[in-house]
């Protein structure tokens, strides 16, 4: 009886201590737009329309993999990210998954949308884990630099 405790506790330490070593973080940008929602997302909407507004990545490209939607981003230092389309609302939003990236993160999940208001409003957010407090800076970095471009894009028109 001794030895099973024994070993239930060193498990419950364990497990203590792995999720201690993992935290998890929850990033969200918005963005208030002046142009109407349908023109805002007819250029940024579309599940590999990232290539076109986020300064970051260079190319993207889409393949079915397992009846799933995936795109595969470039970024502008060669790295590779696959992204796997979890669910979608037509001309709202779209929620991806991370499939794979050098980055150490976990359980990545986001969803770009857009809020038809009268001053329509643009959002994005990313939940994920990471044993390095330092990737929480680095998703939000990526996430106001493609914000950023957004708006650049959509005020250029």
């Amino acid at each position: 009886m001794k030895l099973i405790l024994k070993t239930v506790l060193t498990a419950s330490v364990a497990l203590c201590a792995t999720a201690a070593a993992s935290a998890d973080y929850q990033v969200k940008r918005t963005l208030e737009i002046s142009s109407p929602a349908t023109e805002a997302w007819n250029q940024i909407g579309d599940f590999c329309d990232i290539d076109d507004w986020h300064p970051g990545v260079n190319a993207c490209s889409l393949k079915v993999v397992d009846g799933s939607l995936t795109r595969v981003l470039t970024t502008n230092d060669g790295a590779e990210i696959v992204h796997k389309r979890i669910a979608e609302e037509p001309g709202l939003s779209y929620t991806y998954k991370t499939v794979s990236s050098s980055m150490p993160i976990e359980k990545f999940t986001a969803t770009v949308s857009i809020e038809p208001f009268d001053r329509p409003l643009i959002m994005w957010i990313a939940r994920f884990s990471s044993e390095d407090p330092a990737m929480e800076q680095v998703i939000v970095d990526e996430m106001e630099a493609g914000i950023a471009a957004m708006n650049n894009m959509l005020n250029a028109q």
